[in-house]
């Protein structure tokens, strides 16, 4: 079902929380904040433009429209404090609830850095180490080392810095109707886990790989350390103290949660038929919350880190997440820029769902998105680059494209049918400088030139890549959309 820009209006607007303005120039900050607001709504900006033209601010509706993301929430930190949270659209296309301040996302991999902080508090207690061997720890379970020449043991800075040498498999979630694997057997990869073994492949400390198993180990170790489930623990010293009220390490959400969750919706827009899948990877990526609850996490995080008091964590561990320890990684987060532009982010993503969370902490700013789509992350990106230009962030820009125009033999050589199944085809032809792809059933969209293989578009932006076999011929094109991957193979 492609959702119709109509049913988006009735609770598009309003949905609003203004936070942390109290005082004098209440006003004045109010207004200010309501400014911003309404610049990032109207706002929204494109990955790239073209060269000779302006980067079109675009409207928050009519991109959810767009990509079919039926509900949207957003969370705005400001001096370290939530400062504001606005919901946008629907919780489900179905019962049309209105996504709130206090509607709950099933969030995937925000867990990770929840299960950093709980990590980090083991280490200060002394009932963890960062650089001893794992296996010191574990009494249920043992890591395997891998049988590679010169490999060492694992530790627990490997597998918070995701370096420990484990795969990056994509745990898919499970059906309602499935039974479900208990944490042993998730690591044991025995039965019903669909999952092999978790082992290392490579040596630790070696590749930095955004690993959902390491977090499941990690997971094995706080409970066989601290003697308590992960889920109470968390509540206990994380959720509770950060007042995040609304937050849930849990397969399912309790009974009186329901109502307030939102359900995931795939790519065409239509509600997954279970609204949700089921995931028993806990530490990996089993966390619901909301984009308010997040944000006062990642607030009162930034604010430990410059020395303010916390409940939850303490200045040295909040500095040590902060930081990087190696390559871009910190302890649970991605960490980029340099100076005071340095920033922190992370994704989280399930069948259905995409929220990420972005923040500066020199400017003691930042924003947490929550969608219910598969077709989410895009969204969030523009959004991304709304509030960067509303709170004049220094990255997070739209990129400027020049036009090259090719000799008309070579945009020949493109020119036919791709198949990506048997009832999705790519009919290429070109026009002037450009390529035209339209897929089947879908509108036709301009393809410019990037090089005299690789070609892009506007909106959405995508990028596709002709390849040729030995003899010269075309034989396929690769179509990449952030880190969604389809090879197309030229039928005629």
């Amino acid at each position: 079902m492609r959702l119709r820009k109509k049913s988006l209006c009735p609770h598009f607007w309003g949905m609003i929380i203004v936070l942390g303005l109290m005082g004098a120039g209440c006003e004045t900050q109010t207004t200010l904040v309501m400014k911003r607001i309404k610049n990032i709504e109207n706002g929204l900006l494109r990955a790239v433009y073209l060269k000779g033209q302006k980067p079109e601010k675009l409207r928050l509706e009519d991109r959810m429209v767009f990509y079919r993301v039926p509900g949207v929430c957003l969370a705005f930190i400001d001096n370290d404090v939530l400062s504001w949270t606005k919901g946008y659209g629907y919780r489900d296309t179905k019962e049309d609830g209105p996504v709130t301040a206090e509607t709950i996302f099933q969030a995937g991999a925000f867990s990770q850095p929840i299960v950093a902080a709980l990590a980090l508090s083991l280490v200060e207690e002394g009932k963890l180490a960062l650089d001893r061997d794992l296996n010191e720890y574990f009494k249920s379970w043992k890591v395997s080392r891998p049988e590679i020449s010169g490999s060492r043991p694992i530790t627990l800075r490997d597998l918070l810095l995701h370096r420990a040498g484990f795969s990056n498999w994509v745990f898919p979630g499970y059906s309602r109707k499935e039974p479900l694997p208990s944490l042993s057997q998730i690591l044991r990869g025995e039965k019903p886990a669909i999952n092999t073994p978790l082992m290392p492949l490579d040596k630790p400390g070696t590749i930095i790989r955004t690993s959902e198993s390491g977090y499941i180990v990690l997971q094995q170790l706080i409970e066989d350390v601290s003697g308590r489930p992960l889920s109470e623990l968390a509540r206990e010293r994380i959720f509770i103290p950060a007042r995040m009220k609304n937050t849930y390490l849990a397969v399912e959400l309790p009974p009186e949660a329901l109502a307030s969750a939102a359900s995931g919706h795939q790519r065409d827009g239509s509600l997954y038929p279970e609204k949700w899948r089921l995931y028993p990877e806990l530490g990996a990526k089993g966390l619901w919350t909301t984009a308010t609850d997040m944000a006062n996490f990642i607030g009162d995080l930034m604010a430990a880190a410059r020395g303010d008091e916390s409940k939850f964590i303490s200045p040295v561990a909040a500095r040590a997440m902060l930081t990087t320890q190696a390559g871009s990684r910190g302890f649970g987060f991605v960490i980029e820029g340099s100076g005071d532009d340095v920033y922190f982010h992370w994704e989280g993503r399930t069948a259905g769902f995409a929220c990420a969370l972005l923040a500066f902490p020199a400017r003691k700013q930042g924003i947490v998105v929550m969608t219910n789509s598969d077709n989410g992350q895009i969204l969030i990106d523009e959004i991304f680059r709304a509030a960067a230009a509303a709170y004049n962030w220094p990255h997070f820009k739209p990129v400027e494209r020049p036009l090259y125009r090719l000799d008309s033999s070579i945009y020949e050589q493109y020119v036919g049918r791709y198949e990506i199944s048997p009832d999705y085809i790519l009919d290429v032809k070109y026009e002037d400088y450009y390529l035209i792809i339209q897929p089947t059933g879908q509108a036709p969209t301009k393809f410019f030139v990037e090089s005299e293989t690789v070609f892009f578009s506007i909106d959405p932006f995508i990028r596709i890549q002709f390849r040729r076999d030995e003899q010269g011929h075309v034989t396929h094109l690769i179509l990449w959309q952030q880190d969604f991957e389809q090879i197309a193979k030229k039928i005629s």
